[in-house]
């Protein structure tokens, strides 16, 4: 008697897939190649019957094919992981070629290096002196420069002017750069013939100067406003009328020998100020006394870079 067929569910299918691929040897082998691919490609049968075909086969013309994944759809992706430990240091490379030499400097003049900063043999600052002999040799040395002793501390009541801010660098073109003076005294200064000085750190030399006049209250402010160099190293001297340093500041490194109208003065007050304790041109900011005015004669101590910018006002850290 033949046997009656009907058509199956969706589930039913699958089951009867199963139960005939087991039972035909060729079929065996295409089903579990089918798990393991993750594709399940069968052949559905005008009975309704789904048929596996063996490797390498392919359904008939009156066979319907039908494929589907084993696995559904991926589900979201989880939380990143922690990042593990750097790896190791790669090795250093060849070193590479060397540039082309640069542009040869000038000098105006042999007798144009006398006085331009230097290092003496025991790395001690000094100052090159040039001497021609009487058969027309020149003679070039470093002597050691002694540095001018610390001006007096004033006396009680008296003005005491300081270099008090100053904005060299700004984010972008250069430009309302300033120096701030502030009287520390009791009493009100007499600026006349007073200088504010700026010093090239290449050569020690003077390269720009502001004179003052009028007078600065006890407590006030003076605004000078100048784009000053950018350091590495810079600096700015305040001198009054009889060319005696009142207060000094090197930034971007130590200028210890300046030469201003042919004398010798040493920029850095105790403790040099670090190199990474500059004007910035990607912040906003000047470097200050913090606190306002402060003056230890110790410039590691009393100055520091400030991203708030007071020209005229008390100084204030950050």
């Amino acid at each position: 008697m033949k046997p009656r067929f009907r058509r199956c569910t969706a589930r039913a299918a699958v089951l009867g897939l199963v139960t005939l691929a087991v039972a035909v040897g060729g079929a065996t082998a295409g089903l579990q190649a089918a798990l393991a691919d993750g594709v399940i490609t069968a052949c559905r049968h005008k009975s309704g019957y789904l048929l596996v075909p063996s490797p390498g086969k392919a359904c008939k013309k009156a066979e319907q094919t039908m494929i589907w994944n084993v696995r559904g759809p991926a589900g979201p992706a989880g939380p990143a992981g922690n990042p593990g430990p750097a790896g190791a240091q790669g090795e250093v490379g060849p070193t590479g070629p060397a540039g082309p030499l640069g542009p040869s400097g000038k000098i105006a003049s042999i007798e144009s290096l006398n006085g331009i900063a230097c290092k003496t043999a025991g790395d001690t600052a000094g100052a090159v002196s040039v001497e021609t002999e009487i058969d027309g040799a020149i003679v070039l040395s470093c002597e050691e420069t002694a540095a001018p002793p610390p001006p007096p501390p004033p006396p009680s009541g008296a003005a005491e002017l300081v270099l008090n801010e100053i904005d060299y660098d700004q984010v972008g073109a250069d430009s309302d750069g300033f120096v701030e003076l502030y009287n520390a005294g009791d009493s009100a200064a007499d600026l006349a013939g007073h200088a504010i000085v700026f010093v090239d750190g290449s050569d020690g030399e003077e390269y720009l100067r502001k004179l003052l006049s009028g007078t600065l209250a006890s407590g006030a402010y003076l605004v000078v406003s100048v784009d000053a160099q950018n350091g590495a190293p810079d600096g700015v001297a305040l001198l009054d009328g009889d060319k005696q340093l009142l207060d000094a500041l090197s930034y971007e490194g130590p200028i210890t020998a300046a030469t201003i109208e042919a004398q010798t003065y040493d920029l850095v007050e105790g403790t040099a100020l670090p190199a990474s304790v500059a004007d910035s041109n990607t912040a906003a900011g000047s470097l200050a006394r913090i606190p306002n005015g402060s003056d230890t004669n110790d410039a590691a101590t009393d100055w520091a870079f400030t991203a708030t910018t007071t020209p005229g006002a008390a100084n204030v850290a950050g």
